[in-house]
């Protein structure tokens, strides 16, 4: 009997063992943002796991280390912007596009421009020409600019300022060094708190902001790793919208939601995986290259998964 129990038990772990080690590796690379919730209630809650993936996110300071990293090869995925996506392609990244996972929603800006205290209360008109602080050359810039088209003004009504870290751009606002900026979630809500306003926001642009993409590899074969990947991304979605508090503390520590924030500070209505449209990503490109970024559209299959999610 002792001897049975004992192959039993054998049997059981040689069998796990298998399972880890068919487990197919992503080394994922994320910035500790709102837009990477699913992901996180991916890992934590073993939804990758389930699904035959081990998906260890890796968690970058800057956009610039993160950047990095995937043109040098050392990550198998990867979160970012439309924008800074493409640049990543264009430079020969080999990855598509796997899914959006963030676009506008009315009510949930995960952008704004905020006024510093001195400013707080002034209205469109009188911030005509006042010093407002983006980052050049990144989707801050294409919000500025979709952002000034949605209220009816130029490119020219403020004085553009470029500060490239956040931190250091909040700072400044806070401290009326600068009349407005462009700030991400949960900046944003932490600049009204402290003192500041909001001068408008980016939930009603109708656009995909940020993206998850992958390696090629994984869409090879039939895409079964792909198809993984979207199974449990897709249960992570679910499990927010179905129970939001109970990955409030989850998005507290991995979302790098301010202390003041943590109890009040909404979770996200995520959408399904889906791609972008044409006409989205053509929006997007148009910019980049009156911009100077892309010298050339990139066609959509050098981008887009070529497996709908």
């Amino acid at each position: 009997m002792k001897k049975c129990l004992l192959a039993i038990a054998l049997s059981v772990l040689f069998c796990v063992n298998v399972a880890q080690a068919e487990n197919v590796k992503i080394r994922f690379g994320i910035l500790p943002v709102i837009d990477t919730l699913p992901l996180q209630v991916a890992v934590q809650d073993g939804l990758f796991a389930e699904q035959g993936l081990d998906v260890e996110l890796i968690r970058f300071a800057s956009a610039l280390e993160r950047d990095t990293a995937m043109q040098a090869g050392q990550l198998d995925g990867y979160f970012g912007d439309l924008i800074a996506t493409y640049m990543l392609i264009n430079k020969g990244a080999p990855m598509y596009i796997a899914l959006t996972s963030w676009r506008t929603v009315p009510g949930y800006p995960m952008f704004g421009i905020a006024l510093s205290p001195a400013n707080k209360d002034r209205d469109l008109d009188a911030m005509k020409g006042r010093k407002l602080g983006i980052s050049k050359s990144t989707v801050m810039e294409f919000l500025a600019d979709k952002m000034e088209e949605k209220l009816g003004v130029n490119g020219k009504y403020f004085s553009r300022v470029e500060i490239k870290k956040i931190p250091i751009r909040l700072q400044m606002l806070m401290t009326d060094q600068i009349d407005a900026a462009l700030l991400p979630e949960p900046l944003l809500s932490l600049a009204k708190l402290k003192g500041g306003g909001m001068l408008a926001t980016a939930d009603n642009l109708d656009l995909p902001l940020t993206v998850l993409c992958l390696d090629h590899k994984y869409f090879k074969d039939g895409g079964d790793a792909y198809a993984q990947f979207i199974v449990a991304y897709k249960q992570a979605v679910t499990r927010l919208a179905e129970t939001p508090e109970k990955y409030r503390q989850l998005m507290a520590k991995t979302c790098r939601i301010p202390k003041p924030l943590v109890g009040e500070f909404p979770i996200y209505p995520y959408p399904m995986p889906s791609l972008p449209s044409d006409a989205e990503l053509e929006t997007v490109q148009t910019w980049m290259i009156g911009k100077g970024l892309l010298k050339d559209a990139l066609p959509n299959e050098l981008v887009l998964s070529p497996l709908i999610p």
